[in-house]
């Protein structure tokens, strides 16, 4: 771990900047998803979506007993191996599924309650895929309605806790002044960076490569900066990111700042290299785990995975 430099202010400070925000502006379905389903609450015909990741397992959990031999996947090959349990199943993606695709998925139930049988229509996301998925066919327990309720606070408290960052930037000055006005700078650690560009792990098939690999750590923020060279042939721009943690728990940030697009490399020339930042609200016990992030984007087709983040102690 390093102390704060001025290079390491500014980055960060940089992000705090709302003029220069990615204008991604198009809406994914994936960011508002839950991960309880009840059946009743959609009309006939009308099939649940559920958002699956390339290469992450995903469990469904039923409330009623199911026919195991009832499965039926409407692309098989879309799975390395699937298993149907007593109430649940378990699909197991492969790692090169293609954005943006849609398949579905029916099982039945053993009762004679309804529905006798339900599908369900699994969306691919390059970075919001869920793993593990409740489906409700029946009424409601009152400790579900507790669960519900604690999970509903928690997500709006986040959501409080963004608006008010969010208001309180756009009213201070920009560049160092702008970070402290913030109240990002610790008075005892200041804003330290981890240099991750030898140990971050990159994947196979990523749409561009990473030149650089920064993390920072501020007063209840931490940050992602990266720089990448595009190998493609059209131009390339960050339209979400999102960090994935060890166990599936899933970090979303603020909007991200990019500086432009990242153009391809002019033949005969070395390729120039363009900067993303991703910012994120953290606790102290989440700035110590260590993550995957993943970029897309607008059309979720060109990603960059880069595993082996973490943040500075």
């Amino acid at each position: 771990m390093l102390p704060a430099s001025p290079v390491g202010l500014l980055a960060l400070a940089l992000v705090s900047t709302p003029a220069s925000v990615s204008a991604a502006t198009a809406v994914d379905e994936c960011e508002s998803q839950s991960p309880r389903i009840e059946l009743s609450a959609f009309p006939p015909g009308k099939s649940p979506g559920v958002c699956i990741g390339p290469g992450l397992t995903i469990t469904f959990r039923f409330d009623s007993p199911l026919q195991r031999e009832s499965l039926k996947l409407e692309d098989r090959g879309w799975f390395v191996d699937w298993a149907v349990g007593q109430q649940t199943v378990t699909l197991v993606p492969r790692d090169n599924l293609v954005s943006g695709r849609r398949s579905d998925v029916t099982v039945c139930f053993t009762d004679e309650a309804a529905p006798p049988c339900t599908t369900l229509t699994l969306l691919v996301h390059p970075g919001l895929g869920m793993q593990e998925v409740k489906v409700l066919r029946q009424a409601r327990s009152v400790t579900d309605f507790q669960q519900v309720a604690e999970e509903s606070e928690a997500d709006a408290q986040q959501c409080r806790e963004e608006l008010r960052q969010l208001r309180a930037e756009r009213v201070v000055p920009d560049g160092l002044r702008g970070a402290i006005a913030s109240g990002l700078v610790d008075r005892k650690r200041g804003i330290a960076l981890k240099e991750l560009t030898w140990d971050v792990k990159e994947k196979e098939g990523n749409a561009l490569i990473h030149a650089a690999v920064t993390s920072y750590r501020a007063k209840e923020r931490v940050a992602v900066e990266v720089y990448l060279t595009n190998p493609g042939s059209v131009p390339w721009t960050a339209a979400g990111a999102v960090l994935r943690g060890s166990n599936g728990e899933v970090l979303k940030p603020l909007p991200l700042w990019a500086s432009e697009p990242i153009l391809p490399a002019v033949p005969g020339e070395e390729g120039k290299r363009g900067r993303v930042v991703v910012e994120l609200l953290a606790t102290e016990k989440q700035a110590r785990g260590t993550y995957t992030l993943v970029l897309w984007d607008a059309d979720r087709q060109r990603t960059v995975t880069l595993g082996n983040v973490t943040f500075p102690q």
